[in-house]
């Protein structure tokens, strides 16, 4: 009989994309959509936000859990995208903005206080990006 040792090795993690949209006049908060939206979430380290005929909020402050590091690409074509983060989050904000609505209102944080990393590669048509920290957080 061999004592062979247990080598079972967990799976490869996976590199989810969470895609939050912004079509307000029909689904979210609209005619289809009557439910809260959710304020406890479990953020993946790369979103995509669609601000099309609604705005898209993403608060990173009220996430259950955030990663080290964060890629959100964020597309305001006719609306906005606000991005709201928690004490002690660095913010690399770039992009194209077509009318200069590409902004950070996130004071710096040296590289030694940083728990979070967020990297906001921003396109703007008609609305604005917008990353701040939270209310209530400064």
């Amino acid at each position: 009989m061999s004592t062979a040792p247990n080598n079972k090795q967990s799976p490869p993690a996976t590199k989810r994309t969470r895609w939050l949209l912004g079509l307000e006049p029909i689904f979210e908060g609209g005619w289809l959509h009557r439910g809260k939206r959710a304020r406890s979430w479990e953020a993946e380290s790369k979103l995509v936000a669609l601000a099309v005929l609604g705005d898209v909020t993403i608060d990173l402050s009220q996430a259950k859990t955030v990663p080290a590091e964060i890629a959100i690409n964020a597309f305001a074509v006719l609306r906005d995208v606000d991005v709201l983060v928690g004490r002690n989050t660095h913010v690399e904000l770039s992009g194209r903005a077509n009318n200069d609505h590409l902004r950070n209102d996130v004071p710096a944080v040296p590289e030694v206080r940083r728990e979070h990393v967020v990297h906001v590669h921003g396109h703007t048509a008609l609305g604005g990006v917008t990353v701040r920290v939270a209310n209530g957080l400064h």
